[in-house]
This record gives C-alpha cells, structure tokens and sequence, in this order.
C-alpha cells in the first residue's frame, strides 16, 4: 500500500512532480470566456497578475457590439421593429425570468441624466447652434450616454485580490530564492497586463440627438415562449436601450492589437515554461492559486449580471395590473381562465390599446379570421372592456380547435395558417 502513491517531492525519483503545473495557467478558458466583456470594461482588467487563460481575452476580431437575445422588439406608437434585444436591456428586465405565456408591464425613467455621459457634461443648445424649437440630447461628437462597469463589482475585487495574491507569490519566491519562479511570474502577470490593455473597452449606448416632436417611446417584447413584456418609456430610452445600436469603443487602436497580441502570446509561452521549471514549493503555491482563481471565475458566473454593471441610471418598476399578473398560471376554470398565448396577447392589447404593434411583430397570424379577432379586442380595449372573454372568442372566430370535426375538414382545408405566428423568433445560440 505505501508504493502506491508518491513520497515526498520531486528531489527524489518516488517523489510527488509538479510539472503540469503549468497547464493551469491556460486552462479556464470557458470560465473567463463567460466573463471577458464585464472582465475588459474596467481599468482593473491592466492590472499585472496571474489570470486564468490569458489568451481568452485576445479574439482574432474585436466585437463590434455586444452580444444579443434573439426576440421581437417593437415601438408600440413609432412602428419600429428589431429582431433582438440588446444587451442591457435584457439585464435590466432578463427575458429568462419571463415564464412560458408570462405578461409583465415595466415602467423605465431616468434617474440623473448627468451620469450617463462619458466624462462630460451633456452639451448645451447653444455649443451647437441648434434652433430654439428643437432640444439637444447628445452630442453628434464624442458625448454618448454609457453603462460603466460596477466599481465594487465582483470581477473588479477578483483582478484586484488576484494582483495581491501575485504580489504574495513574488515575495514568497523572493524569500526562497526561485529566480525562475520571480521570472515566470513577471512574464505571465505582463503577458496579462497586454492581453487586458488589448481588449479594455467602453459600452456607449446611442442617444436621441434631437428632441422634435415624437410619438412615446413604449416598446412591447415578445419572446420565443409566448410571453410579452410592455415597457412605458420616453424616445430616449428607447433609443438608447431598445431601438439603438450598443456600441464597443476601444481605447487601443486596432493596428496596435497585433503587436501587442504577439508579444503577449511570446510571454505567455515563455511563461509556461519557467512554470515548468520552478521548484516544488512554489509550482505547489502557483498551482493552488490557479485553482483558487478558476474556482472564483467560475463562482463569480453564478452571480446576476447586473451586478456587474452599473444601471444605476434607469429607474425600473413593475406597473402590471393585478388582473394582468400570473398570466402563466391558472386563474379560474374555464377557457378564459387557463393560460395561453391567446389570453397573454388579449392583456398585451389591453394595457396598449393598439394592435398595429401586433401585426408589425407577426405575433398573431397573418390571416382574415384573426384580423377579425384583432380588431375586436382593440375595440374592447379602448373601451376599457378587461373582462372581455378574448380566448374564446377567438374559439368562436377562427374556429381552430382540436376536434373531430376539424380533421374530418383538414383534409380540404389549410389550417396551419391559423396556429402559428407570421413571425417566429428563432432560437439563441448556446456557445
């Protein structure tokens, strides 16, 4: 039984080997993947430290935008339609707390305009001679409303302790005289510090520059499983949030990406090595501290996304009717009181009291029958008319049901047309 494992450490030819130790410095890959747009955002990302996989955060081609949730997003009153939702939006309300035929109304403010410029102040009417009936909001230059990244958030404290946790390890190969350890230690925290000044970023958002005359902002959202979303919101934030195009501004300029990439990759190997060749004790200290680092990478995409962004300068709040609420569960027997995509489209229609939205998104069939119905529960809407018995009624009109009647009639009629939406949202890719 004692030959069965090592003895000691690798001074003798039966002693415990570190050697791989250095495969720890690029493994994690999926873990910093997950984070290296939170990760980038901040001045912290330079820091020189030991990282998990280091060469995640150097991508062949920088993002233009960032990353988005395939669903239908439609101005209520302007009629502008984008198949996806942007990525602070869908931090701000998650679409994936949505449940299956779910209905929710958001109301989305401002809360201090100052804090959504990029440094600057929002210029004036005057610094860009614009007429006394129009109102500026941005600037056509360098000003854009921005979401900065969370100073005590979770990513910032990891490249922080991880920088100290560096320190430590230096002083600790200082103290036992490993100068290979000192060296790759200062090649991998370099190698990180380039990688990190390569990808560091800023998130603008697109502003509205002019305030004319426009109708309100209010969007509608239709995801994939058949639940709606309606935010109450003004032009800006719609513009900014739904309609406008999030933006990824770097602060290197995109010749110097190659030679930076290259000379980190250089450190990086070479780093690897010396790994390789450092004493016991201290590829056993390396070795737990990249352990520690992917354990808290990998804990840290546990955590909400928004704690990592600061959206401080939207005010959220749920303004969904009580008779609107719980539109994925059973409320009482009958048709009208099961849930279904129907009856989330009638509360839809009912809280906006318009159905162009609804025809632009393609959430309803593109047929007679259900511009039929359409029209009836606009009409019952605007007349303030909640109770108004929307699933049946769509029973009675389109007259699809799972009958024997209908598949005796199948056969000579087309009813696929009647069940599914004019347009249907696409399912996200899982990297």
């Amino acid at each position: 039984m004692p030959n069965w494992f090592p003895v000691g450490t690798n001074g003798n030819d039966s002693g415990w080997r570190l050697d791989i130790v250095s495969l720890l410095a690029v493994i994690g890959e999926s873990s910093i993947a997950e984070h290296s747009q939170a990760l980038t955002a901040s001045w912290t990302c330079m820091l020189p430290r030991i990282i998990p996989a280091p060469q995640v955060l150097l991508k062949p081609a920088r993002l233009a935008r960032l990353p988005q949730t395939n669903s239908a997003v439609v101005g209520i009153h302007n009629g502008t339609l984008v198949p996806s939702l942007n990525y602070f939006a869908n931090i701000l309300h998650p679409l994936d707390d949505l449940p299956r035929y779910g209905f929710k109304v958001l109301k989305i403010t401002h809360r201090n305009d100052s804090i959504r410029w990029l440094g600057c102040s929002p210029p004036s009417n005057s610094t860009l001679n614009i007429p006394p009936n129009h109102t500026i909001t941005g600037d056509p230059g360098k000003p854009k409303p921005r979401v900065p990244p969370h100073k005590l958030s979770p990513l910032n404290i990891l490249s922080i302790g991880s920088c100290l946790l560096t320190i430590g390890l230096l002083v600790l190969a200082i103290i036992i005289e490993d100068a290979t350890a000192i060296i790759a230690l200062g090649t991998i925290s370099l190698a990180s510090s380039l990688c990190g000044l390569a990808s560091w970023w800023a998130p603008l958002l697109q502003p509205r520059l002019f305030r004319s005359k426009v109708p309100p902002g209010d969007v509608a959202i239709r995801t994939r499983e058949g639940a709606f979303l309606i935010v109450k919101c003004n032009e800006e934030i719609a513009r900014e949030l739904y309609f406008g195009t999030e933006e990824c501004r770097y602060h290197v300029q995109i010749q110097t990406i190659s030679d930076l990439g290259g000379f980190g990759t250089l450190l990086l190997m070479i780093s690897v090595v010396l790994l390789g060749n450092c004493n016991f004790t201290m590829q056993a200290a390396i070795g737990a501290s990249y352990i520690l680092l992917n354990g808290l990478f990998w804990g840290a995409s546990l955590i909400p996304k928004d704690k990592f962004w600061d959206l401080s300068g939207y005010m959220i709040e749920d303004i969904t009717l009580n008779d609107a609420k719980d539109a994925d569960l059973i409320q009482s027997d009958g048709l009208e009181g099961l849930p279904s995509f129907t009856r989330t489209l009638w509360y839809a229609i009912r809280e906006t009291k318009k159905i162009g939205w609804v025809k632009k998104c393609g959430a309803a069939p593109d047929t007679a029958e259900w511009g039929e119905w359409l029209k009836l529960a606009e009409s019952n809407a605007i007349d303030g008319n909640r109770l108004w018995d929307a699933v049946a009624m769509r029973q009675d009109i389109v007259g699809q049901t799972d009958s024997l009647q209908q598949a005796k009639t199948a056969a000579h009629n087309d009813t696929a047309e009647q069940h599914a939406p004019a347009f249907e949202i696409p399912a996200d890719e899982r990297k």
